[in-house]
């Protein structure tokens, strides 16, 4: 703590050096300015994220998620006196499911930035060790510079793969690393100023202790993407793309049902690779003459006929928990 206030000062004495004289007494316009600027030194340690290069903008599709999301991690803290005044106390755990490649963590990575909150992203494996009793000093530290350094987001990536069905695991390590969850769970309740968002494609997999009200209290599908939805994703990875006039989106999100916005991207990075297969060599060498490449309707078509999606031409049946995995 007395670092972080010595990196402040710092950072206030510096603006008051370009913008007035060395000896000008530190307003509090200046702490507001250098406080925007640091980070807690624990969430640093912790590889929490400030700044996430994804907006909810670049999400496309999804909407009943985001305003769920919204709603139950933004509100409560940017309105505190409504919920108070009605004695709302929401809980503070979302888990996101669905099929992969349909936009979980993503999204969680965007509710992040647009809350402006610090952030702990943990892909799930990366928390076990080979020694007893390091995976639950593990989990236990990621809350623990959560709390330092809240408001703070901890994003669990497959989370299936580290909270699985106790007993799954005759070691006893994913038993004692569960419980351990389940206990910094219950202390993230009241006013701590943590959140907890888990991404899952195979949520059957997950303890079920976790699932109740007070753990993870909102249970949010990401499902397959449908038509407009389809649509939707297309415009985002369009606009970043110097495009031809005959490319529509809502025609292309008409044929790729069954795609997920995983394909759907795939589908238009590999239309760009086509489109410069087209353009000579000496293009690229010479930077006068290097311009951004324009993918037409063609390049997606040819793209198209060559692609498989890695799922199922058809909409995909979610997972539920306690029922039976089955192939039709």
């Amino acid at each position: 703590l007395f670092c972080s206030v010595l990196k402040i000062l710092k950072y206030c004495r510096s603006g008051i050096t370009v913008l007035r004289h060395p000896t000008s007494p530190i307003l509090r316009c200046d702490f507001d300015k250098a406080l925007s600027y640091s980070r807690p030194d624990l969430s640093a340690a912790s590889k929490a994220k400030h700044e996430v290069k994804v907006t909810l903008d670049d999400v496309g599709g999804l909407a009943a998620a985001k305003r769920t999301l919204q709603e139950v991690l933004i509100w409560p803290f940017k309105y505190p006196e409504v919920f108070e005044s009605y004695g709302i106390s929401l809980g503070k755990g979302v888990l996101l499911h669905g099929a992969s490649g349909c936009g979980k963590t993503l999204l969680a990575n965007a509710i992040a930035t647009h809350s402006k909150f610090n952030s702990i992203f943990v892909k799930g494996p990366e928390l076990f060790s080979k020694y007893i009793g390091s995976s639950e000093e593990n989990v236990r530290r990621v809350f623990e510079r959560a709390r330092a350094s809240s408001p703070c987001v901890i994003i669990f990536d497959e989370l299936d793969s580290l909270a699985q069905q106790r007993g799954s695991d005759s070691s006893g390590v994913t038993d004692r690393v569960v419980n351990q969850l389940l206990t910094e769970m219950d202390g993230v309740e009241g006013k701590s100023g943590v959140f907890v968002i888990g991404c899952s494609s195979r949520m059957d997999l997950i303890d079920s202790a976790l699932l109740r009200p007070g753990r993870f209290d909102y249970i949010l599908e990401c499902p397959m993407p449908d038509k407009e939805d389809r649509s939707d994703i297309l415009r985002v990875h369009l606009r970043s793309v110097k495009h031809s006039s005959d490319v529509n989106p809502d025609q292309w999100a008409a044929r790729t049902d069954g795609w997920t916005g995983a394909d759907l991207k795939a589908l238009i990075t590999n239309a760009q690779f086509d489109a410069l297969r087209g353009r000579p060599i000496s293009k690229f060498q010479d930077p006068l003459r290097s311009e951004q490449t324009i993918i037409t309707n063609s390049n997606i078509e040819a793209v198209f006929k060559e692609s498989c999606p890695k799922r199922l031409s058809r909409p995909r049946k979610a997972f539920r928990v306690g029922e039976q995995l089955t192939l039709e």
